[in-house]
């Protein structure tokens, strides 16, 4: 998509070029549909598609439980449903699942966190628990009939999101290209989850965090390589206790030993069931299965 500057006209990446960038997630459905992957599957008799982003290590690629739930479900049409987990805080910067009015009646939909008032994001029930908890963490199930009327945009289609950015571009006046300090220009994206809001009934599943979600979206801290890391050593620690094993952990419960499971080995934990792991894994132990 071209990038504008505030008076909505087309900047240049190049004196013979306009700067552009990518058109977001959403984009997927479009660039399924140019590549002649979706007329592929159809000819193929593939009917749902499996949809997560690379940034989460856990993700369930295709998960039995999920499909037959969107396509068994009263709550579902078949068309698009979501999985979510409990948000760790009010603060994590998370999109939350929720259900929203529109013309065509209640539809489950995603408000992104920067997008939600810190009012409405630490609002709690009577029963103590946030009222807009359930996190998005970008896994989804969609119909390939659905893909295609998404991309033929016959009906609604996806809206676009603006985003205040830093762009560089060319000077019109000198030709030289300008690296700007501060956000100078706008970027258009569009979401794969503005789909659920066109889904006639959209089943939305909560999942463990630890079984399903450890992102990698910043260097240090929360959510990063090292975070990420423990929490996959917590799901394999657990699983590996469900299979008999001792499994040092630490004050605050979570497992103190780098364990990695891998698929080859089992894709869950009662796939340990009866194949020989370690009796006992040690306090500070690396371990690959």
């Amino acid at each position: 998509m071209p990038c504008v500057d505030a008076d909505g006209r087309a900047m240049l990446a190049s004196p013979g070029e306009v700067a552009t960038n990518p058109d977001g997630h959403g984009g997927a459905i479009r660039a399924l549909d140019r590549s002649g992957a979706l007329q592929d599957m159809a000819r193929r008799g593939i009917e749902q598609i499996s949809y997560f982003q690379v940034d989460n290590p856990l993700v369930r690629c295709v998960d039995p439980v999920f499909l037959g739930a969107h396509l068994r479900s009263p709550l579902s049409s078949g068309q698009m449903s979501s999985k979510c987990v409990a948000k760790r805080n009010a603060a994590e910067k998370v999109g939350v699942l929720c259900r929203s009015g529109t013309p065509a009646g209640p539809r489950t939909t995603v408000i992104e966190y920067s997008d939600l008032p810190k009012a409405m994001a630490e609002r709690r029930g009577a029963d103590g628990e946030l009222a807009f908890g359930a996190a998005n963490i970008a896994v989804h199930v969609l119909s390939v009939a659905f893909a295609q009327a998404l991309a033929a945009g016959t009906g609604p289609r996806l809206p676009w999101h603006r985003a205040h950015k830093k762009v560089p571009h060319v000077d019109l006046a000198s030709g030289r290209t300008v690296e700007p300090e501060k956000p100078n220009a706008f970027k258009f994206e569009c979401f794969i989850f503005d789909a659920l809001a066109l889904a006639e009934r959209s089943l939305t599943m909560q999942v463990q965090r630890v079984e399903e979600f450890a992102p990698i979206k910043n260097a240090e801290g929360e959510d990063s390589p090292a975070s990420s890391h423990r929490i996959q050593s917590d799901r394999h620690g657990g699983w590996l206790e469900s299979a008999g094993c001792q499994v040092p952990r630490r004050g605050d419960g979570s497992v103190d030993a780098r364990i990695e499971v891998g698929p080859l080995a089992a894709m869950e934990a009662m796939d340990l069931q009866g194949r020989g792991v370690p009796r006992q894994v040690q306090r500070g132990q690396e371990l690959v299965i």
